[in-house]
């Protein structure tokens, strides 16, 4: 599997990881969920988001210690999950009409 393919699929988990949180409460989390976002947060820090990294060590801390401020720290993790989900998305689709482009144009010595 590619690196963006696989940075798309752990993405993917994340949203369904905390859209399980928002649904089931954030008091509900117990141990195994922070160990899935430790495995999510080397991930991430492998592929150089540590903004994501940043978030995710919040939201874990804020679980672990039942800080009121939860809720917050989830949508603050949410919302850097979409920017970095979109970011991910321009950066493939420039690649692609990079490549598109390249293929399209004569050969240079054909002229």
């Amino acid at each position: 599997m590619s690196e963006a393919l696989e940075i798309a699929y752990t993405l993917g988990r994340l949203q369904a990881e905390i859209e399980d949180l928002a649904v089931g409460g954030l008091r509900a989390a117990g141990p195994e969920r922070l160990q899935v976002f430790d495995a999510m947060r080397a991930e991430f820090d492998q592929v150089g988001a540590t903004h994501l990294v940043a978030r995710l060590d919040g939201l874990r801390a804020a679980i672990r210690d039942g800080d009121r401020g939860a809720a917050a720290e989830l949508m603050r993790t949410q919302a850097s999950l979409r920017v970095f989900e979109r970011l991910l998305t321009l950066e493939f689709a420039a690649a692609r009409m990079r490549a598109l482009v390249e293929a399209a144009r004569p050969e240079s010595g054909d002229e």
